[in-house]
């Protein structure tokens, strides 16, 4: 666990800038890029793709972890987050939810992931595809 911590610290930067700082005034590429970008980490990272994606090292990583570290851990990523969700909120670029909300659910599609060797291999990036899609398409304010 103490790995994985200091490996998602040292990714947080390059993860805010590909995404939230690079479109901090457009949400629906924000999201886009930001779920892209941690989505591209898991498959190709070797510590992330041991714990989200090989069965064995999640029910591991579960098993040697707290409920409470990993609600720690999901909570720190929704706080990461959130400041552009709020700033995007205050801005009159989000639907009429609370930012909190509209953050945790960001978060949210990513637990997927934990999904993904009970979906067909070929699918689940097209269904990934279509949860950012709709997710990054309903969170935007519509103009008229």
């Amino acid at each position: 666990m103490q790995v994985f911590k200091e490996e998602q610290e040292a990714l947080r930067e390059s993860i805010l800038e590909n995404s939230f700082l690079k479109y901090r005034t457009e949400p629906d590429k924000a999201i886009r890029a930001y779920l892209q970008h941690v989505l591209n980490i898991v498959n190709s990272h070797p510590i992330w793709r041991k714990v989200f994606i090989e069965k064995e090292h999640l029910e591991l990583k579960i098993l040697r972890s707290s409920e409470e570290e990993i609600k720690k851990i999901c909570r720190d990523n929704v706080e990461t987050i959130l400041p552009f969700f709020e700033e995007w909120s205050a801005a009159g670029l989000l639907v009429d939810k609370p930012a909190r909300i509209l953050a945790e659910t960001t978060q949210a599609v990513l637990s997927i992931i934990h999904f993904r060797n009970e979906i067909e291999e070929d699918d689940f990036p097209e269904i990934m595809d279509i949860f950012i899609d709709l997710l990054a398409e309903y969170v935007v304010r519509k103009e008229g």
